[in-house]
Protein backbone atom coordinates (compact mmCIF):
# COMPACT_ATOMS: atom_id res chain seq x y z
CA UNK A 1 0.00 0.00 0.00
CA UNK A 2 1.04 3.23 -0.57
CA UNK A 3 1.50 6.36 1.64
CA UNK A 4 -1.00 8.86 0.67
CA UNK A 5 -1.15 12.48 1.31
CA UNK A 6 -4.78 14.12 2.84
CA UNK A 7 -5.23 15.67 -0.21
CA UNK A 8 -5.43 13.13 -2.71
CA UNK A 9 -9.04 11.35 -2.80
CA UNK A 10 -7.85 7.56 -3.05
CA UNK A 11 -9.84 4.80 -2.97
CA UNK A 12 -9.14 1.11 -3.72
CA UNK A 13 -8.54 0.90 -7.16
CA UNK A 14 -7.26 3.90 -8.46
CA UNK A 15 -7.95 7.61 -7.66
CA UNK A 16 -11.71 8.44 -6.25
CA UNK A 17 -12.86 10.90 -9.22
CA UNK A 18 -15.81 13.51 -9.21
CA UNK A 19 -19.09 11.66 -9.43
CA UNK A 20 -17.75 7.98 -8.77
CA UNK A 21 -18.13 6.62 -5.46
CA UNK A 22 -15.96 4.01 -3.57
CA UNK A 23 -18.83 1.43 -4.18
CA UNK A 24 -19.08 1.47 -7.77
CA UNK A 25 -14.89 1.63 -8.11
CA UNK A 26 -14.79 -1.21 -5.61
CA UNK A 27 -16.62 -3.86 -7.61
CA UNK A 28 -13.06 -4.45 -9.25
CA UNK A 29 -11.96 -5.55 -5.80
CA UNK A 30 -12.77 -9.32 -4.96
CA UNK A 31 -14.92 -9.38 -2.35
CA UNK A 32 -15.35 -5.60 -1.19
CA UNK A 33 -18.82 -4.70 -2.40
CA UNK A 34 -21.57 -5.98 -0.17
CA UNK A 35 -19.43 -6.42 2.47
CA UNK A 36 -20.29 -4.21 5.42
CA UNK A 37 -24.07 -4.01 6.34
CA UNK A 38 -23.67 0.01 6.74
CA UNK A 39 -21.11 0.31 3.52
CA UNK A 40 -18.37 1.51 5.74
CA UNK A 41 -14.96 0.44 4.77
CA UNK A 42 -11.84 2.22 6.61
CA UNK A 43 -9.00 2.35 3.91
CA UNK A 44 -5.22 2.70 5.42
CA UNK A 45 -4.29 4.92 3.26
CA UNK A 46 -1.59 6.54 5.03
CA UNK A 47 1.71 5.25 6.35
CA UNK A 48 3.46 4.88 9.63
CA UNK A 49 4.45 8.55 9.71
CA UNK A 50 1.45 9.95 8.79
CA UNK A 51 -0.40 12.07 11.38
CA UNK A 52 -3.99 11.80 9.19
CA UNK A 53 -5.81 9.22 6.30
CA UNK A 54 -8.47 9.20 3.85
CA UNK A 55 -11.44 7.02 4.54
CA UNK A 56 -14.15 6.21 2.23
CA UNK A 57 -17.97 6.04 4.32
CA UNK A 58 -20.54 5.18 1.72
CA UNK A 59 -18.71 7.05 -0.70
CA UNK A 60 -18.22 10.03 1.30
CA UNK A 61 -14.60 10.80 2.01
CA UNK A 62 -13.85 11.16 5.49
CA UNK A 63 -10.43 11.64 7.07
CA UNK A 64 -9.33 10.27 10.40
CA UNK A 65 -6.05 8.39 11.94
CA UNK A 66 -3.22 6.09 10.73
CA UNK A 67 -4.67 2.26 10.39
CA UNK A 68 -1.79 -0.44 11.28
CA UNK A 69 -1.26 -2.97 8.58
CA UNK A 70 -1.85 -5.58 11.12
CA UNK A 71 -5.23 -3.95 12.42
CA UNK A 72 -6.78 -4.06 8.61
CA UNK A 73 -5.96 -7.12 7.77
CA UNK A 74 -7.51 -8.57 10.77
CA UNK A 75 -10.35 -6.21 10.23
CA UNK A 76 -10.58 -7.37 6.50
CA UNK A 77 -10.69 -11.70 7.66
CA UNK A 78 -13.13 -10.20 10.04
CA UNK A 79 -15.32 -8.66 7.02
CA UNK A 80 -14.86 -11.58 4.63
CA UNK A 81 -16.21 -14.46 7.37
CA UNK A 82 -18.98 -12.41 8.57
CA UNK A 83 -20.54 -12.04 5.10
CA UNK A 84 -19.66 -15.76 4.61
CA UNK A 85 -22.22 -16.05 7.45
CA UNK A 86 -18.92 -17.17 10.02
CA UNK A 87 -19.83 -15.23 13.01
CA UNK A 88 -17.60 -16.55 15.40
CA UNK A 89 -14.40 -16.25 13.05
CA UNK A 90 -15.41 -12.69 12.49
CA UNK A 91 -15.71 -11.93 16.14
CA UNK A 92 -11.98 -13.91 16.60
CA UNK A 93 -11.10 -11.42 13.46
CA UNK A 94 -12.50 -8.06 14.49
CA UNK A 95 -10.94 -8.63 18.26
CA UNK A 96 -7.85 -8.85 16.57
CA UNK A 97 -8.38 -5.33 14.95
CA UNK A 98 -9.55 -3.72 17.97
CA UNK A 99 -6.49 -5.27 19.88
CA UNK A 100 -3.78 -3.94 17.44
CA UNK A 101 -5.74 -0.64 17.41
CA UNK A 102 -7.50 0.50 20.22
CA UNK A 103 -8.88 3.68 19.37
CA UNK A 104 -10.55 2.67 16.09
CA UNK A 105 -14.54 2.73 16.76
CA UNK A 106 -14.98 0.37 13.87
CA UNK A 107 -13.98 -3.05 14.92
CA UNK A 108 -15.92 -2.67 18.74
CA UNK A 109 -18.63 -1.51 16.29
CA UNK A 110 -18.05 -4.82 14.52
CA UNK A 111 -17.63 -6.70 17.66
CA UNK A 112 -20.73 -5.52 19.12
CA UNK A 113 -23.16 -6.15 16.27
CA UNK A 114 -21.93 -9.89 16.04
CA UNK A 115 -21.47 -10.25 19.10
CA UNK A 116 -25.96 -8.98 19.82
CA UNK A 117 -26.29 -11.24 16.86
CA UNK A 118 -24.97 -14.19 18.01
CA UNK A 119 -26.54 -13.88 21.32
CA UNK A 120 -29.76 -10.01 21.64
CA UNK A 121 -28.79 -10.48 25.59
CA UNK A 122 -24.72 -10.07 25.47
CA UNK A 123 -23.55 -8.23 27.86
CA UNK A 124 -20.61 -8.11 26.10
CA UNK A 125 -22.39 -6.86 23.32
CA UNK A 126 -22.81 -3.70 25.33
CA UNK A 127 -19.85 -3.21 26.63
CA UNK A 128 -18.15 -3.37 23.04
CA UNK A 129 -20.76 -0.58 21.45
CA UNK A 130 -20.20 1.32 24.18
CA UNK A 131 -16.16 1.61 23.85
CA UNK A 132 -16.94 2.46 20.89
CA UNK A 133 -18.78 5.08 21.69
CA UNK A 134 -16.24 6.53 23.96
CA UNK A 135 -14.24 7.15 21.20
CA UNK A 136 -16.73 8.26 19.36
CA UNK A 137 -20.52 9.23 20.47
CA UNK A 138 -21.43 10.12 16.94
CA UNK A 139 -20.17 7.32 15.16
CA UNK A 140 -22.46 6.24 12.94
CA UNK A 141 -22.08 2.22 12.38
CA UNK A 142 -22.00 1.97 16.20
CA UNK A 143 -25.17 3.67 16.52
CA UNK A 144 -26.53 1.79 13.78
CA UNK A 145 -25.55 -1.29 15.89
CA UNK A 146 -27.06 -0.88 18.61
CA UNK A 147 -30.40 -0.20 17.05
CA UNK A 148 -30.14 -3.14 15.38
CA UNK A 149 -29.75 -4.74 18.84
CA UNK A 150 -32.58 -3.15 20.42
CA UNK A 151 -34.75 -4.36 17.95
CA UNK A 152 -33.21 -7.89 18.47
CA UNK A 153 -34.12 -7.27 21.94
CA UNK A 154 -37.57 -6.61 21.36
CA UNK A 155 -37.64 -3.05 21.56
CA UNK A 156 -37.89 -1.37 17.95
CA UNK A 157 -39.39 2.00 19.07
CA UNK A 158 -35.68 2.54 20.87
CA UNK A 159 -33.61 1.19 17.66
CA UNK A 160 -35.97 3.79 15.44
CA UNK A 161 -35.13 6.62 18.01
CA UNK A 162 -31.41 5.63 18.01
CA UNK A 163 -31.47 5.79 14.03
CA UNK A 164 -33.00 8.96 14.47
CA UNK A 165 -30.29 10.74 16.20
CA UNK A 166 -27.93 9.76 14.11
CA UNK A 167 -26.34 13.48 13.10
CA UNK A 168 -27.96 14.42 9.63
CA UNK A 169 -24.90 14.57 7.80
CA UNK A 170 -24.71 10.71 8.40
CA UNK A 171 -28.27 9.94 8.20
CA UNK A 172 -27.69 10.58 3.97
CA UNK A 173 -26.83 7.44 3.17
CA UNK A 174 -28.89 4.79 1.85
CA UNK A 175 -27.76 1.87 4.23
CA UNK A 176 -28.59 4.24 7.37
CA UNK A 177 -32.28 5.11 5.87
CA UNK A 178 -32.92 1.39 5.18
CA UNK A 179 -32.16 0.59 8.30
CA UNK A 180 -34.38 2.89 9.37
CA UNK A 181 -37.36 1.58 7.05
CA UNK A 182 -36.32 -1.82 8.31
CA UNK A 183 -36.53 -1.32 12.52
CA UNK A 184 -39.84 0.90 11.68
CA UNK A 185 -41.34 -2.30 9.72
CA UNK A 186 -41.27 -4.24 13.14
CA UNK A 187 -42.94 -1.43 15.08
CA UNK A 188 -46.57 -1.60 16.07
CA UNK A 189 -48.86 0.16 13.66
CA UNK A 190 -49.02 3.39 14.62
CA UNK A 191 -49.85 6.79 13.18
CA UNK A 192 -46.29 7.28 11.84
CA UNK A 193 -46.56 4.86 9.93
CA UNK A 194 -47.33 6.24 6.67
CA UNK A 195 -44.20 8.64 6.57
CA UNK A 196 -42.50 5.33 7.70
CA UNK A 197 -43.93 4.04 4.33
CA UNK A 198 -43.51 7.34 2.42
CA UNK A 199 -39.90 7.12 3.21
CA UNK A 200 -39.52 3.50 2.22
CA UNK A 201 -40.75 4.09 -1.28
CA UNK A 202 -38.74 7.48 -1.67
CA UNK A 203 -35.64 5.37 -0.84
CA UNK A 204 -36.03 3.02 -3.87
CA UNK A 205 -36.76 5.95 -5.90
CA UNK A 206 -33.25 7.82 -4.71
CA UNK A 207 -31.34 4.59 -4.07
CA UNK A 208 -32.55 2.08 -6.82
CA UNK A 209 -29.64 0.63 -7.61
CA UNK A 210 -29.28 -0.53 -4.42
CA UNK A 211 -30.51 -3.99 -3.36
CA UNK A 212 -30.58 -2.75 0.22
CA UNK A 213 -33.12 0.12 -0.55
CA UNK A 214 -35.36 -3.05 -2.38
CA UNK A 215 -34.60 -5.27 0.63
CA UNK A 216 -35.60 -2.43 3.47
CA UNK A 217 -38.63 -2.11 1.03
CA UNK A 218 -39.78 -5.87 1.31
CA UNK A 219 -39.02 -5.75 4.67
CA UNK A 220 -41.72 -3.03 5.15
CA UNK A 221 -43.95 -4.94 3.25
CA UNK A 222 -43.42 -8.03 4.89
CA UNK A 223 -43.76 -6.62 8.38
CA UNK A 224 -46.85 -4.23 7.81
CA UNK A 225 -48.28 -6.68 5.50
CA UNK A 226 -48.55 -4.27 3.18
CA UNK A 227 -48.87 -6.40 -0.05
CA UNK A 228 -48.11 -3.88 -2.79
CA UNK A 229 -45.01 -2.73 -1.55
CA UNK A 230 -43.56 -6.77 -0.29
CA UNK A 231 -44.41 -6.96 -4.49
CA UNK A 232 -42.76 -4.01 -5.52
CA UNK A 233 -39.75 -4.84 -3.25
CA UNK A 234 -39.18 -8.21 -4.51
CA UNK A 235 -39.59 -6.70 -8.00
CA UNK A 236 -36.71 -4.38 -7.84
CA UNK A 237 -34.90 -7.38 -6.16
CA UNK A 238 -35.01 -9.07 -9.63
CA UNK A 239 -33.57 -6.15 -11.65
CA UNK A 240 -30.70 -5.36 -9.31
CA UNK A 241 -29.99 -8.99 -7.72
CA UNK A 242 -31.13 -10.86 -10.32
CA UNK A 243 -28.55 -13.82 -8.21
CA UNK A 244 -30.85 -13.81 -5.28
CA UNK A 245 -33.93 -15.24 -7.43
CA UNK A 246 -34.49 -18.07 -4.93
CA UNK A 247 -35.29 -15.27 -2.25
CA UNK A 248 -37.93 -13.77 -4.36
CA UNK A 249 -39.33 -16.95 -4.80
CA UNK A 250 -39.60 -17.38 -1.21
CA UNK A 251 -41.11 -14.14 -1.41
CA UNK A 252 -43.96 -14.71 -3.69
CA UNK A 253 -44.55 -17.91 -1.65
CA UNK A 254 -44.84 -15.44 1.07
CA UNK A 255 -46.92 -13.10 -0.59
CA UNK A 256 -49.78 -15.94 -1.60
CA UNK A 257 -49.96 -17.15 1.85
CA UNK A 258 -50.99 -14.18 3.13
CA UNK A 259 -53.39 -13.54 0.90
CA UNK A 260 -52.10 -10.94 -2.07
CA UNK A 261 -52.55 -13.99 -5.09
CA UNK A 262 -52.95 -11.68 -7.71
CA UNK A 263 -49.81 -9.74 -6.41
CA UNK A 264 -47.81 -13.12 -6.05
CA UNK A 265 -48.48 -13.60 -9.99
CA UNK A 266 -47.70 -10.40 -10.85
CA UNK A 267 -44.31 -11.21 -9.35
CA UNK A 268 -43.48 -14.53 -10.80
CA UNK A 269 -44.44 -13.04 -14.30
CA UNK A 270 -41.84 -10.58 -14.16
CA UNK A 271 -39.33 -13.29 -12.80
CA UNK A 272 -40.19 -15.96 -15.75
CA UNK A 273 -40.01 -12.98 -17.83
CA UNK A 274 -36.47 -11.94 -16.89
CA UNK A 275 -34.45 -14.72 -16.03
CA UNK A 276 -33.68 -15.86 -19.35
CA UNK A 277 -32.53 -12.30 -20.40
CA UNK A 278 -30.53 -12.12 -17.26
CA UNK A 279 -28.34 -15.52 -17.85
CA UNK A 280 -30.33 -17.56 -15.16
CA UNK A 281 -32.16 -21.02 -15.36
CA UNK A 282 -35.66 -20.65 -14.69
CA UNK A 283 -38.13 -20.68 -11.37
CA UNK A 284 -36.99 -23.37 -8.96
CA UNK A 285 -40.06 -23.81 -7.40
CA UNK A 286 -43.39 -25.48 -9.12
CA UNK A 287 -45.92 -22.92 -7.43
CA UNK A 288 -44.55 -19.88 -8.50
CA UNK A 289 -43.83 -21.69 -12.11
CA UNK A 290 -47.33 -21.84 -12.12
CA UNK A 291 -48.28 -18.34 -10.41
CA UNK A 292 -46.35 -17.17 -13.80
CA UNK A 293 -48.39 -19.22 -16.03
CA UNK A 294 -51.72 -18.59 -14.73
CA UNK A 295 -50.76 -14.80 -15.15
CA UNK A 296 -50.25 -15.36 -18.73
CA UNK A 297 -53.50 -17.07 -18.73
CA UNK A 298 -55.39 -14.49 -17.17
CA UNK A 299 -54.28 -11.96 -19.63
CA UNK A 300 -55.30 -14.44 -22.32
CA UNK A 301 -51.68 -14.30 -23.69
CA UNK A 302 -51.43 -17.94 -25.02
CA UNK A 303 -48.31 -17.76 -26.18
CA UNK A 304 -46.72 -16.30 -23.76
CA UNK A 305 -48.06 -19.33 -21.23
CA UNK A 306 -46.40 -21.85 -23.34
CA UNK A 307 -43.72 -20.03 -22.79
CA UNK A 308 -43.71 -20.10 -19.49
CA UNK A 309 -44.47 -23.41 -19.18
CA UNK A 310 -41.80 -24.77 -21.06
CA UNK A 311 -39.33 -22.58 -18.63
CA UNK A 312 -41.02 -23.63 -15.64
CA UNK A 313 -41.14 -27.22 -16.67
CA UNK A 314 -44.81 -27.76 -16.01
CA UNK A 315 -46.88 -29.76 -18.98
CA UNK A 316 -49.03 -27.76 -21.43
CA UNK A 317 -52.01 -30.62 -20.99
CA UNK A 318 -51.90 -28.96 -17.01
CA UNK A 319 -51.56 -25.40 -18.44
CA UNK A 320 -55.01 -25.96 -20.47
CA UNK A 321 -56.63 -27.49 -17.10
CA UNK A 322 -55.65 -24.32 -15.03
CA UNK A 323 -56.64 -22.22 -18.48
CA UNK A 324 -59.85 -23.95 -17.71
CA UNK A 325 -60.39 -24.08 -13.82
CA UNK A 326 -59.85 -20.05 -14.83
CA UNK A 327 -62.75 -19.70 -17.02
CA UNK A 328 -60.47 -19.51 -20.15
CA UNK A 329 -62.06 -22.22 -22.03
CA UNK A 330 -60.80 -21.07 -25.67
CA UNK A 331 -57.05 -21.55 -24.39
CA UNK A 332 -58.29 -24.63 -22.13
CA UNK A 333 -59.34 -25.86 -26.06
CA UNK A 334 -56.62 -24.53 -28.29
CA UNK A 335 -53.86 -26.01 -25.89
CA UNK A 336 -55.60 -29.14 -25.28
CA UNK A 337 -55.82 -29.85 -28.80
CA UNK A 338 -52.29 -28.93 -29.53
CA UNK A 339 -50.95 -31.52 -27.24
CA UNK A 340 -53.38 -34.29 -28.72
CA UNK A 341 -52.02 -33.36 -32.24
CA UNK A 342 -48.80 -34.17 -30.72
CA UNK A 343 -49.55 -36.95 -28.56
CA UNK A 344 -52.79 -38.82 -29.18
CA UNK A 345 -52.35 -41.12 -26.30
CA UNK A 346 -52.08 -37.56 -23.91
CA UNK A 347 -54.50 -38.67 -21.37
CA UNK A 348 -54.73 -35.50 -19.50
CA UNK A 349 -54.91 -33.24 -22.39
CA UNK A 350 -58.19 -35.54 -23.48
CA UNK A 351 -60.09 -35.10 -20.25
CA UNK A 352 -59.38 -31.35 -20.42
CA UNK A 353 -61.05 -31.10 -23.95
CA UNK A 354 -63.96 -33.80 -22.96
CA UNK A 355 -64.69 -31.28 -19.25
CA UNK A 356 -64.92 -28.25 -22.12
CA UNK A 357 -67.44 -30.57 -24.41
CA UNK A 358 -69.31 -31.03 -21.40
CA UNK A 359 -69.16 -27.73 -19.94
CA UNK A 360 -70.37 -26.24 -23.20
CA UNK A 361 -71.06 -28.79 -26.03
CA UNK A 362 -72.19 -25.96 -28.49
CA UNK A 363 -69.75 -23.44 -27.56
CA UNK A 364 -67.97 -21.70 -30.43
CA UNK A 365 -65.56 -23.40 -32.14
CA UNK A 366 -65.25 -26.73 -29.99
CA UNK A 367 -66.38 -28.90 -32.64
CA UNK A 368 -67.98 -32.62 -31.48
CA UNK A 369 -67.32 -34.58 -28.70
CA UNK A 370 -68.57 -37.70 -26.95
CA UNK A 371 -70.24 -37.05 -24.09
CA UNK A 372 -68.32 -36.18 -21.08
CA UNK A 373 -68.18 -39.93 -18.62
CA UNK A 374 -67.75 -41.83 -22.31
CA UNK A 375 -64.44 -41.61 -22.81
CA UNK A 376 -63.00 -42.18 -19.49
CA UNK A 377 -65.88 -44.70 -17.70
CA UNK A 378 -64.36 -47.91 -19.11
CA UNK A 379 -62.22 -49.95 -17.05
CA UNK A 380 -58.85 -48.57 -17.88
CA UNK A 381 -57.28 -46.11 -16.77
CA UNK A 382 -55.59 -43.10 -19.07
CA UNK A 383 -52.44 -44.37 -20.01
CA UNK A 384 -50.13 -41.59 -18.62
CA UNK A 385 -50.45 -39.95 -15.45
CA UNK A 386 -52.18 -37.14 -15.27
CA UNK A 387 -51.62 -33.53 -13.73
CA UNK A 388 -53.82 -33.21 -10.89
CA UNK A 389 -55.85 -30.30 -12.60
CA UNK A 390 -56.84 -32.36 -16.03
CA UNK A 391 -58.39 -35.14 -13.15
CA UNK A 392 -59.93 -32.22 -10.98
CA UNK A 393 -61.62 -30.71 -14.16
CA UNK A 394 -62.77 -33.87 -15.41
CA UNK A 395 -64.25 -35.17 -11.81
CA UNK A 396 -66.25 -32.08 -11.68
CA UNK A 397 -68.24 -32.21 -14.74
CA UNK A 398 -68.70 -36.00 -14.56
CA UNK A 399 -70.27 -35.40 -10.91
CA UNK A 400 -72.34 -32.45 -12.35
CA UNK A 401 -73.56 -34.26 -15.08
CA UNK A 402 -74.07 -37.46 -13.67
CA UNK A 403 -73.58 -38.24 -9.78
CA UNK A 404 -70.77 -37.82 -7.17
CA UNK A 405 -70.79 -41.16 -6.73
CA UNK A 406 -69.38 -42.02 -10.64
CA UNK A 407 -67.25 -39.41 -10.57
CA UNK A 408 -65.82 -40.71 -7.33
CA UNK A 409 -65.70 -43.94 -8.98
CA UNK A 410 -63.86 -42.74 -11.71
CA UNK A 411 -61.30 -40.43 -10.08
CA UNK A 412 -60.29 -43.98 -8.03
CA UNK A 413 -59.23 -45.54 -11.19
CA UNK A 414 -56.90 -42.92 -12.01
CA UNK A 415 -53.79 -41.86 -9.87
CA UNK A 416 -52.86 -37.73 -10.59
CA UNK A 417 -49.63 -36.20 -10.64
CA UNK A 418 -49.42 -34.27 -6.90
CA UNK A 419 -50.57 -30.38 -7.12
CA UNK A 420 -47.87 -27.85 -6.42
CA UNK A 421 -47.85 -26.82 -2.36
CA UNK A 422 -50.55 -23.85 -1.99
CA UNK A 423 -51.73 -24.03 -5.50
CA UNK A 424 -54.85 -21.68 -5.61
CA UNK A 425 -56.33 -22.65 -8.69
CA UNK A 426 -56.02 -26.67 -7.99
CA UNK A 427 -56.07 -26.20 -4.34
CA UNK A 428 -59.96 -24.65 -4.48
CA UNK A 429 -61.04 -26.93 -6.70
CA UNK A 430 -59.83 -29.90 -4.39
CA UNK A 431 -61.56 -28.92 -1.79
CA UNK A 432 -64.69 -28.59 -3.68
CA UNK A 433 -64.36 -31.95 -4.84
CA UNK A 434 -63.86 -33.76 -1.40
CA UNK A 435 -66.89 -31.90 0.13
CA UNK A 436 -68.76 -33.58 -2.40
CA UNK A 437 -67.19 -37.01 -2.35
CA UNK A 438 -65.58 -37.30 -4.79
CA UNK A 439 -61.82 -37.73 -3.55
CA UNK A 440 -61.17 -38.78 -0.26
CA UNK A 441 -60.34 -36.44 2.53
CA UNK A 442 -56.58 -38.07 3.01
CA UNK A 443 -55.27 -37.05 -0.39
CA UNK A 444 -55.45 -33.71 0.45
CA UNK A 445 -52.67 -31.45 1.78
CA UNK A 446 -52.68 -30.80 5.11
CA UNK A 447 -53.97 -26.66 5.10
CA UNK A 448 -56.99 -28.15 2.56
CA UNK A 449 -58.07 -30.42 5.52
CA UNK A 450 -58.54 -27.29 7.36
CA UNK A 451 -60.64 -25.58 4.93
CA UNK A 452 -62.42 -28.60 4.45
CA UNK A 453 -63.04 -29.20 8.31
CA UNK A 454 -63.99 -25.41 8.50
CA UNK A 455 -67.02 -26.10 5.47
CA UNK A 456 -67.51 -29.57 7.47
CA UNK A 457 -68.34 -27.32 10.72
CA UNK A 458 -65.76 -29.82 11.99
CA UNK A 459 -62.91 -29.81 14.26
CA UNK A 460 -59.28 -29.15 11.97
CA UNK A 461 -56.81 -31.51 11.82
CA UNK A 462 -53.84 -31.59 13.97
CA UNK A 463 -51.20 -28.67 13.34
CA UNK A 464 -47.87 -28.64 14.95
CA UNK A 465 -45.57 -25.98 15.15
CA UNK A 466 -43.24 -28.21 12.40
CA UNK A 467 -46.20 -27.86 10.23
CA UNK A 468 -45.77 -23.83 10.28
CA UNK A 469 -41.83 -23.74 10.23
CA UNK A 470 -41.86 -25.78 6.81
CA UNK A 471 -44.31 -23.88 5.59
CA UNK A 472 -46.65 -27.06 5.37
CA UNK A 473 -49.24 -24.93 5.79
CA UNK A 474 -49.31 -21.19 4.80
CA UNK A 475 -49.93 -17.89 7.26
CA UNK A 476 -53.62 -17.77 5.59
CA UNK A 477 -54.81 -21.23 6.64
CA UNK A 478 -52.72 -21.02 10.00
CA UNK A 479 -55.23 -18.61 10.62
CA UNK A 480 -58.21 -20.37 9.77
CA UNK A 481 -56.69 -23.17 11.92
CA UNK A 482 -56.25 -20.79 15.27
CA UNK A 483 -59.91 -19.51 14.25
CA UNK A 484 -62.00 -22.76 14.75
CA UNK A 485 -59.46 -23.97 17.55
CA UNK A 486 -59.97 -20.73 19.43
CA UNK A 487 -61.27 -17.59 17.94
CA UNK A 488 -60.38 -15.05 20.49
CA UNK A 489 -56.97 -16.54 21.27
CA UNK A 490 -54.05 -14.76 21.22
CA UNK A 491 -52.56 -16.41 18.04
CA UNK A 492 -55.48 -16.50 16.39
CA UNK A 493 -56.27 -12.31 17.27
CA UNK A 494 -52.05 -11.63 15.80
CA UNK A 495 -52.33 -13.07 12.69
CA UNK A 496 -56.03 -11.59 12.15
CA UNK A 497 -54.48 -8.41 12.75
CA UNK A 498 -51.49 -8.80 10.16
CA UNK A 499 -53.38 -10.35 7.47
CA UNK A 500 -57.15 -8.83 7.88
CA UNK A 501 -56.11 -6.07 5.16
CA UNK A 502 -56.20 -8.87 2.32
CA UNK A 503 -59.68 -10.04 3.22
CA UNK A 504 -61.39 -8.60 0.44
CA UNK A 505 -58.61 -10.54 -1.66
CA UNK A 506 -59.05 -14.01 -0.16
CA UNK A 507 -61.80 -15.75 0.99
CA UNK A 508 -60.35 -17.70 3.36
CA UNK A 509 -58.67 -14.48 5.26
CA UNK A 510 -62.32 -13.14 4.62
CA UNK A 511 -63.85 -15.56 6.53
CA UNK A 512 -62.04 -15.25 9.51
CA UNK A 513 -62.57 -12.33 9.75
CA UNK A 514 -66.20 -12.68 9.70
CA UNK A 515 -65.96 -15.77 12.34
CA UNK A 516 -64.01 -13.17 14.67
CA UNK A 517 -66.52 -10.81 14.31
CA UNK A 518 -69.10 -13.39 15.36
CA UNK A 519 -67.08 -14.97 18.11
CA UNK A 520 -66.62 -11.43 19.29
CA UNK A 521 -70.05 -10.28 19.04
CA UNK A 522 -69.30 -6.90 19.51
CA UNK A 523 -72.64 -5.72 17.94
CA UNK A 524 -75.74 -6.52 15.40
CA UNK A 525 -74.52 -6.24 12.08
CA UNK A 526 -74.60 -2.95 10.31
CA UNK A 527 -74.25 -0.68 13.86
CA UNK A 528 -70.42 -0.96 14.00
CA UNK A 529 -67.20 -0.47 11.38
CA UNK A 530 -66.49 -3.79 12.88
CA UNK A 531 -68.61 -5.54 10.20
CA UNK A 532 -68.04 -3.36 7.02
CA UNK A 533 -64.60 -5.05 5.90
CA UNK A 534 -66.47 -7.82 6.63
CA UNK A 535 -69.09 -6.92 4.22
CA UNK A 536 -67.08 -6.00 2.37
CA UNK A 537 -65.04 -9.69 2.16
CA UNK A 538 -68.64 -11.55 2.03
CA UNK A 539 -69.17 -8.99 -1.77
CA UNK A 540 -65.73 -9.59 -3.01
CA UNK A 541 -66.13 -13.64 -2.79
CA UNK A 542 -69.98 -13.50 -3.74
CA UNK A 543 -70.38 -17.47 -4.55
CA UNK A 544 -67.72 -19.09 -2.01
CA UNK A 545 -69.42 -21.34 0.22
CA UNK A 546 -67.59 -20.46 3.50
CA UNK A 547 -68.34 -16.22 3.35
CA UNK A 548 -72.03 -17.33 1.69
CA UNK A 549 -72.45 -19.67 5.33
CA UNK A 550 -71.49 -16.77 7.54
CA UNK A 551 -73.41 -14.40 5.64
CA UNK A 552 -76.62 -16.54 6.54
CA UNK A 553 -75.26 -16.22 10.24
CA UNK A 554 -74.54 -12.73 9.84
CA UNK A 555 -78.49 -12.19 8.14
CA UNK A 556 -79.89 -14.20 11.30
CA UNK A 557 -77.91 -12.14 13.60
CA UNK A 558 -78.97 -8.66 11.81
CA UNK A 559 -83.10 -8.92 12.85
CA UNK A 560 -84.06 -8.68 9.60
CA UNK A 561 -85.96 -11.61 8.68
CA UNK A 562 -86.19 -10.49 5.23
CA UNK A 563 -82.24 -10.64 4.28
CA UNK A 564 -82.56 -14.55 5.36
CA UNK A 565 -84.10 -16.18 2.93
CA UNK A 566 -82.23 -14.96 0.05
CA UNK A 567 -79.01 -15.57 2.04
CA UNK A 568 -80.43 -19.32 2.24
CA UNK A 569 -80.81 -19.29 -1.49
CA UNK A 570 -77.33 -18.04 -2.12
CA UNK A 571 -75.99 -20.35 -0.19
CA UNK A 572 -77.76 -23.36 -1.15
CA UNK A 573 -76.67 -22.96 -4.61
CA UNK A 574 -72.92 -23.94 -3.88
CA UNK A 575 -73.96 -26.03 -0.47
CA UNK A 576 -72.17 -29.45 -0.37
CA UNK A 577 -71.37 -30.48 2.63
CA UNK A 578 -74.09 -31.46 5.28
CA UNK A 579 -73.10 -28.28 7.49
CA UNK A 580 -73.75 -26.22 4.71
CA UNK A 581 -76.81 -27.61 3.14
CA UNK A 582 -78.20 -28.04 6.82
CA UNK A 583 -77.90 -23.90 7.44
CA UNK A 584 -79.22 -23.00 4.04
CA UNK A 585 -82.07 -25.32 4.97
CA UNK A 586 -82.89 -24.22 8.26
Amino acid sequence: MTCMSTKRRLVVGGPAEPGHSWRARAKRVRGLVGLLALGVMPLALGCAGASKVVRVYDGRIVEGGFVPPEAYAAYLKGVLAEEAGDLRSALVAYQQAADEDDEDPEPLSRIGDVRCKLDPTSKAADDALGRALRIDRTYAPALAAKARCAAARGNPDEGVAIVEAIAPEDRTTASLEALFVRLAATKRDSAADRVARERAIALTLANGHEPAAWDALVAWGRGKADGELFARGLEGLIRVAPMRAREVEAGVIELLGIGHTALARRVAARLADALPELGTHGIHDPTVARLAIDEAILSGDSERAERRATRGHVALSEVAARALILERPELATSLGRAVLGADPGAGCAAMVLAAVAAREPSGPGLGKAPPATDRFQGRQPPADRPAAACVLVMAERIAVLDTSESAQQWAARVAPLPMAPHDPVTGPLAVDLAARGVIPEKTLPLELRVELAARRREPPPAVDAAALDKQVVDAKHALLWHLLVDPNGAQAKTLLARMHGAADRDPIIGFALARAALAAAPSAPGASDVWAPVLRAIAASPSHPLLLAVAVEIAQRGGRAEDVPSARTRLMAVAQTPAERALASE
